[in-house]
């Protein structure tokens, strides 16, 4: 009587196995356990609530992303600069150094060399940044935009925000483990 019935509830149940064997492989993760004097990295706001910094692959010179915490890196601030403990070397957050000081987003990265455009410091639990040429109004102020990669925001907080990104802060986490 319906032909197709059988076909879809077939096809309804192959994917509820798919779906319930993605959150099975992502809820026995094992995630990352915070070493002493070291913190993760969060942004707060959506829609990138609890996505934390890293590189992808993990742990690897590379742009910076904020991603979901199965990968979350290890930092702190140490001397300006901000420092991602890897477990084998260090590697330091660069910052372009723009030909045009108007430009709204800067491209960061990280680097094996220390960084040496600008000073990375906390402010209570937030990441500032701060250059001398470029007179932000904001210094927490941060984007994410494309494939989750992270930007410095020069401009307003929440004001002009270029297309393909969001606005974001960035605070550091203390607890033993990164959480959703």
């Amino acid at each position: 009587m319906f032909p197709n019935l059988a076909f879809a509830l077939l096809a309804i149940e192959a994917s509820a196995q798919t779906v319930t064997s993605t959150v099975t492989t992502t809820a026995t993760s094992a995630l990352p356990t915070l070493q002493s004097d070291w913190y993760f990295i969060r942004a707060v706001e959506t829609p990138y609530y609890h996505s934390y910094l890293q590189t992808i692959p993990s742990a690897t010179p590379g742009p910076a992303h904020l991603a979901i915490n199965t990968n979350a890196g290890q930092f702190n601030i140490v001397s300006g600069q901000l420092v991602y403990n890897t477990g084998t070397e260090q590697l330091y957050m660069n910052v372009e150094d723009p030909a045009n000081k108007t430009q709204r987003t800067l491209q960061t990265w990280f680097n094996v060399t220390e960084n040496a455009y600008g000073t990375f410091a906390f402010q209570g639990d937030a990441i500032t940044w701060t250059v001398e040429d470029i007179d932000r109004q904001n210094t927490a102020a941060w984007f994410v935009c494309g494939e989750d990669k992270l930007y410095i925001n020069t401009g307003a907080y929440g004001y002009e925000t270029p297309d393909g990104c969001h606005d974001q802060t960035i605070h550091s986490y203390g607890g033993s483990t990164p959480t959703v």
